[in-house]
């Protein structure tokens, strides 16, 4: 999938740990029925049998929301915008899509009135992956307030429309992620020469690089000086990209996030016999290394290949900073 937009920033915290910036959502590219599929799938986690309706929009369309709980008078309407590429963009296709769904909601009132019965809608919520402008609110404001003046009869008289995104169903997601059904799926993140520059530099990660260069030698042993500096810093970013998927899965799905770190420590631990009692020339090594444990975590449930690679290299990369795998 193509990624919409840039990722979230990320801070060196003086230790051997980065974090990201904390956004409302994700950045995953959903495609449009992808995402209602994941969205219904999250709903009928949450409420048992019997207590979501989802509502289909093959035939006469959804009416301006597509599933509702009788007992809450909660109705959600999903939506993934497709083809931003900025902020901007992203919070015009969201305000339309309130505006036209909104319309439609109030325009459909007799189809609706026998549809929820004695329902009353009280919250109206559209489900993202993700939303940045906090004008969506305001807009969502003025938007409930002409819902509430034109006072038709299946709304609540309290009546309110919200923001939400997948994070809201992080348990439900997680149980998805558990049988295998979803995967974590973080972008990639992209780092600039210049913030590598600043990690390199900073005085608290002297010794992780003077570990990573003395290897990089090693691992590029007979190779010229322009291949070592570009397998440093390779290494290098691969580490600070992987961290901020990894703290991302620790946010977004616990339970996945245990289990990649209880791999990443057995296979730490590993090292301690193999960089002893290994014969191989140490590229070889490195490879070995890297191969076996992209494949452990592909295996394991509720992570994507791309997440799967992603935090294959910042473990590997961790380890020759910390000194785990070595020579």
């Amino acid at each position: 999938m193509a990624i919409h937009c840039a990722c979230p920033n990320i801070l060196d915290k003086g230790k051997n740990f980065i974090e990201y910036d904390p956004m409302p959502g994700d950045f995953t590219a959903w495609g449009t029925n992808e995402w209602d599929d994941h969205v219904q799938k999250l709903l009928k986690l949450r409420y048992s049998a019997g207590q979501y309706q989802q509502i289909p929009a093959e035939t006469h369309g959804d009416c301006g929301l597509e599933g509702y709980v009788p007992a809450e008078g909660v109705a959600y309407q999903c939506y993934s915008a497709q083809g931003w590429s900025n902020y901007k963009q992203l919070y015009e296709k969201q305000r339309g899509k309130i505006t036209a769904d909104i319309g439609t909601f109030l325009s459909k009132e007799k189809e609706l009135l026998e549809i929820l019965g004695d329902t009353k809608i009280k919250v109206w919520n559209l489900v993202v992956p993700c939303w940045m402008n906090k004008d969506l609110i305001k807009h969502a404001k003025v938007k409930e307030k002409y819902v509430r003046s034109a006072k038709p009869k299946h709304i609540a008289s309290d009546f309110g429309i919200a923001i939400i995104t997948g994070s809201d169903f992080s348990i439900e997601a997680q149980m998805l992620a558990n049988a295998g059904l979803v995967g974590f799926d973080a972008p990639p993140h992209v780092v600039d020469d210049e913030f590598l520059a600043q990690w390199l530099s900073n005085s608290t990660n002297l010794d992780l690089v003077s570990n990573l260069s003395r290897k990089s030698e090693v691992i590029g042993a007979s190779k010229p000086a322009k291949f070592v500096a570009r397998f440093r810093s390779r290494i290098a970013k691969n580490y600070i990209a992987g961290s901020v998927v990894l703290n991302r899965l620790e946010k977004d799905y616990p339970d996945t996030f245990k289990r990649v770190v209880e791999l990443k420590e057995q296979k730490e631990n590993d090292l301690d016999t193999e960089t002893l009692t290994n014969n191989s020339i140490p590229s070889a090594f490195f490879d070995e290394t890297l191969q076996s444990f992209q494949a452990q975590l592909t295996s394991t449930p509720g992570l994507t290949q791309r997440s799967a690679v992603a935090l294959a290299h910042e473990a590997v990369a961790d380890w020759l900073l910390r000194c785990p795998l070595d020579f």
